[in-house]
């Protein structure tokens, strides 16, 4: 501090009270002289100012601390204050001097407030204070204000007091807002405000002054009111109310504009009851869940889903899920659960109800969450309950219908496939193995064609009874259509497993099948595969079955076979076989034999029966017995049996001509010709005729399961025959369903004895009895009997003594061909004719 330049002791105690004094203010102080010069400043000054003692000490004027504090950076970039601020002393003496002060930044960002007064004798007085603490209080408590403001007019909120003892009411700026209004324009008061208030309002606020006895009471309630133009809102109030004795004094209220809230609720009111009107008109149940309750509320139509009245059914949620069936309710809530946690868009999900009268009934229940708290947990859900019980059962149904055979019950084609694989995947899995089965009723055409379709049924649904009989639980019938089945026996350790059910199975089969008074036998025939053994492959397996079944079937029937490699083979042999026959007949491959038929009366050839070879251009001449079946299988027997019979039409022409003017051919005639002729071909009269040929010089020879045939087309065709005079010839009579009224029925020309009756034909046989009632028969009837496969003298002879018409076989000739049949038919003519003249 400068030291004062007294003259005397007054004016040096005079300084030191001074000094004293300014050394205990926490202002800044600093006097300037006359000339404007610091003169004297107290020990805070330089601290404030943050300049050094010693510079003020040196006297500066007001403009060279100015300048210091500038080179530093105070005064936040922009000009200090002038050095001479505007301040002057009044001319009169007795009169005030003016003060100034101001604001101004540090370097280090602290403000310091400035006075300024000047003396009478032209000094000055600067007084410095930091004011930061303040000033940023200040700052706050306006930013504060302005986020107060602007909160309330985001929130709609405002504050409302009424001091009831002087009938004052006060408004802040949000509610002024609220009413649509301005301190300008309208000034609150008790009577002022009172047509804001509907009559129900008023009486709500009126009646929320209820003393509690306590100095203090609260309110709270939702009005709706008017604004200062009209329109109405809803409010909310909440707030509190002083009291003394007895007597309110005091009510101080927060208000909030909660009009929008209002009419969404209102919007949300309406459209939940058109939703729900709608949904009940159509027959739907709706259901309203409060989640965090699990209270729920129940439509009047969805009680009558169930048969309930209002009031007969507990209604929460646990009550509700005990109803549901027991296989239902576990996907029931987790499907509700994924929904109430967000996982899902939609609640959906079928299951059964358990009804008042013990039913159940099949529903889908739909619904969504429309509202959730602030940590998404769900609060509410709506939904429906659809009765679908009808559709359900409809999809049961058409579900059995497309996975069950409705005559037997079981698995048809589609559902045995599904579990084909499913057991395969199993049995790799646990290393285990299966067998599969394809079986095939022998001769069941036979007994549907005699017996009707009805009998042929119940002989299908106890042979699927007798099938299920042999196997275990874990196996699988299933039925594939006609007489056919297959069998999945799974699980097996070995393949030797399966020698025990096999004969099993067909002992089964083969046991008499009474049906209504009818006792009928049938066999079966069994093709198996083994998985893994045979193959990985669902379709390798399904045609390994197969190949089986044919060689089970071509064998004899009533047994089974097990595929093997060489079955492959032979099917891949079959298969190619089918696609050379396909092109053998344009490309003329085919030609024909004759095999004569002799008469045992007198030794002549006057019919032949016409038989067709194929000579393969690589693999040679194939037997018919190879390609006959697969002409038969792939239809392909139609174009060729029409072939056959052109070839033996213009043949008889030409031995009508050269050999007998009675000579007959007699060429088969495949059931599947009857049974599905191309519409495309002449009649078989027709090319007769155009050969000018009459209908005797043709003989058809058709198997005994034709005439058993309940078809209208292939009876028509039979008869139509005979009609046009050709010839019907039963081949192979005795090995099938005989029955004496279709052979009447027909008007039969000939049966021929089949083979297996004539291979082993001595005296005093069985065979030899069987021959001779057939043609005891046959003659009573009025048909010729024609023997076949006659191989010895002694078996020709043992026909001719029973009065068999005609005889064929090796015995007389192998099938030959047209020139040397007409050679041999010369030769033996000659023959007969040199012996009737010896």
């Amino acid at each position: 501090m400068v030291n004062l330049d007294a003259g005397d002791s007054a004016e040096q105690g005079t300084h030191d009270f001074c000094q004293t004094l300014l050394g205990c203010l926490s202002q800044g102080v600093c006097v300037f002289d006359a000339d404007g010069c610091v003169s004297h400043f107290n020990p805070c000054l330089p601290d404030l100012l943050d300049v050094p003692p010693e510079f003020l000490a040196s006297g500066p004027s007001l403009r060279e601390i100015y300048d210091f504090q500038m080179q530093r950076g105070d005064f936040a970039g922009a000009h200090p204050p002038p050095d001479q601020p505007n301040l002057q002393t009044s001319p009169q003496a007795d009169q005030e001097p003016i003060s100034e002060h101001y604001l101004r930044l540090k370097h280090l960002g602290r403000t310091l407030q400035v006075q300024t007064r000047c003396l009478p004798d032209a000094r000055r007085v600067q007084t410095v204070v930091d004011v930061s603490d303040y000033v940023q209080a200040e700052a706050g408590r306006k930013r504060a204000n302005q986020l107060l403001f602007a909160t309330q007019a985001l929130a709609e909120l405002g504050g409302w007091e009424v001091d009831l003892e002087h009938s004052q009411v006060t408004w802040t700026e949000g509610v002024y807002r609220i009413f649509e209004a301005t301190p300008q324009t309208f000034a609150p008061s008790a009577a002022s405000i009172r047509p804001l208030f509907t009559e129900e309002s008023l009486a709500i606020d009126e009646a929320s002054y209820q003393h509690s006895g306590e100095p203090t009471s609260t309110h709270e309630y939702e009005i709706e009111m008017l604004t200062l133009k009209g329109r109405r809102i809803w409010l909310y109030s909440r707030g509190t109310t002083a009291w003394e004795q007895g007597r309110p004094v005091k009510r101080t209220t927060i208000v909030q504009d909660i009009t929008r809230r209002k009419q969404t609720e209102m919007a949300l009111r309406d459209s939940e009851a058109r939703w729900k009107l709608a949904l009940e008109s159509v027959g739907d149940g709706v259901w309203d869940l409060q989640v965090q309750s699990g209270e729920q509320y129940l439509s009047p139509n969805l009680l009558r889903i169930y048969g309930y009245e209002d009031g007969e059914l507990k209604v929460g949620v646990a009550e509700l899920d005990a109803l549901v069936h027991p296989d239902d309710v576990g996907r029931l809530q987790h499907d509700r659960q994924a929904h109430l946690d967000g996982v899902t868009p939609t609640y959906s999900n079928e299951h059964r109800v358990l009804c008042k009268d013990g039913s159940w009934k099949w529903v889908h229940s739909r619904g969504m969450v429309i509202s959730r708290d602030a940590q998404g947990q769900a609060l509410r859900m709506l939904g429906t309950h659809t009765d679908i019980t009808e559709r359900k059962t409809a999809d049961e149904v058409v579900w059995q219908q497309a996975h069950f055979d409705a005559l037997t019950g079981l698995p048809n084609r589609r559902l045995m496939r599904e579990r084909l694989i499913q057991e395969m995947k199993k049995c790799r899995r646990n290393h285990l193995k299966l067998g599969l089965l394809f079986i095939d009723l022998d001769h069941f055409k036979e007994v549907n064609d005699t017996l009707g379709h009805d009998r042929g049924d119940e002989l299908l649904v106890e042979a699927a009874r007798r099938i299920q009989h042999c196997l275990r639980e874990v196996d699988t019938v299933a039925r594939m259509g006609g007489d056919e089945f297959t069998v999945i026996v799974t699980a097996l350790n070995d393949e030797s497993n399966l020698q025990g059910i096999l004969p099993k199975l067909l002992n089964a089969l083969s046991e008499p099948f009474q049906l209504g008074l009818d006792q009928v036998f049938v066999s079966a025939s069994m093709g198996v595969t083994v998985f893994p053994n045979d193959t990985l492959e669902v379709e390798d397996l399904l045609k390994n079955a197969d190949q089986a079944l044919y060689v089970a079937k071509a064998a004899g029937r009533n047994r089974f076979s097990f595929f093997t490699a060489s079955l492959q083979e032979a099917a891949m042999q079959r298969a190619q076989l089918t696609h050379d026959l396909r092109a053998a007949l344009p490309a003329l491959q085919f030609f024909m034999l004759y095999q004569p038929i002799v008469n045992l009366a007198n030794g002549r050839i006057q019919k032949a029966e016409a038989l067709i070879r194929w000579q393969h251009p690589t693999r040679g001449l194939i037997s018919p017995a190879d390609f006959i079946p697969i002409a038969e299988s792939s239809g392909l027997i139609v174009d060729m049996g029409e072939w056959i019979f052109d070839q033996a039409a213009a043949q008889v022409k030409l031995w009508r001509a050269h050999l007998h003017p009675q000579f007959q051919i007699s060429v088969n005639k495949s059931p599947l010709q009857f049974e599905k002729p191309n519409p495309n071909h002449m009649p078989w009269i027709d090319k007769l005729r155009a050969l000018d040929l009459p209908g005797e010089s043709m003989v058809v020879e058709i198997t005994e399961g034709l005439l058993l045939s309940s078809s209208t087309g292939v009876v028509e065709q039979l008869l139509k025959l005979r009609h046009e005079g050709i010839n019907v010839s039963l081949d192979d009579f005795g090995t099938g369903y005989s029955s004496l009224s279709y052979l009447q029925k027909f008007d039969i020309d000939f049966i021929k004895i089949d083979q297996s009756f004539v291979r082993h034909l001595n005296e005093n046989t069985t065979d030899l009895v069987l021959c001779q009632a057939i043609i005891a028969m046959a003659h009573a009837l009025g048909m010729k009997v024609i023997a076949e496969g006659v191989e010895t003298v002694g078996q020709r002879d043992l026909l001719k003594a029973a009065g068999c018409d005609y005889a064929q076989g090796y015995l007389y000739s192998r099938p030959l061909s047209p020139a040397d049949f007409e050679a041999m038919v010369q030769g033996s003519e000659q023959a007969l004719d040199d012996a009737a003249t010896a």
